[in-house]
């Protein structure tokens, strides 16, 4: 008797003229991964946490090495992959590493500092913010706290077209971001120890 007189109550709810329509997702929609599911492109680091701190080899206050790198379900298409470092709370670019092959599913610590590093054959990096004697990575090295985006593109490229040993690092990125099919992102803090 209580479930009828619920039913009821809900029904009279629904049949107010004021009352917004409520619906049932489709079944596509209930069928659809969570957006942190399998099936995601998702970018991840044992050196790196999700919003947590770099580790201090990881910046200027450091040995300024890259932190390792590991990646899962890319887009369907993807041809090469590109990762760029920004730090978010100036917008300032910091570096970059593309022509990563399809069927890499990582990058290691320490990425060799050349324009074609030996420990990611097939790769290519750009100068660093730091000018063209530090080539690839580039660590946080600010005067107070700020946040870093590590972003992984799929691209539906082999090789950035055009792209040499002279192009620049926003060269890069403006090709990366026209080829990008797909990005995946994981975000650091760093201040001054």
């Amino acid at each position: 008797m209580k479930r009828l007189a619920f039913v009821l109550a809900v029904a009279a709810c629904g049949n107010d003229s004021n009352s917004p329509a409520i619906d049932a997702p489709p079944a596509s929609d209930l069928d659809a991964p969570a957006p942190d599911g399998p099936g995601m492109f998702t970018l991840t680091s044992p050196m790196l946490t999700e919003g947590a701190a770099f580790a201090l080899d990881n910046t200027c206050a450091g040995v300024d090495v890259s932190p390792q790198f590991d990646w899962v379900s890319p887009p369907a298409g993807t041809m090469s992959f590109a990762m760029t470092l920004i730090d978010k709370t100036i917008n300032f670019r910091h570096s970059v590493i593309y022509d990563i092959p399809a069927t890499a599913t990582g990058l290691p610590a320490d990425v060799d500092k050349a324009y074609e590093p030996a420990d990611v054959p097939g790769a290519h990096q750009t100068a660093s913010w730091r000018g063209a004697q530090v080539r690839g990575y580039a660590g946080p090295c600010p005067q107070q706290i700020h946040t870093y985006e590590f972003a992984l593109h799929a691209l539906d490229v082999a090789a950035l077209p055009g792209a040499t040993m002279q192009t620049n690092l926003q060269q890069a990125i403006a090709l990366i971001e026209q080829h990008s099919i797909g990005k995946a992102t994981l975000t650091g803090t760093h201040a001054p120890p």
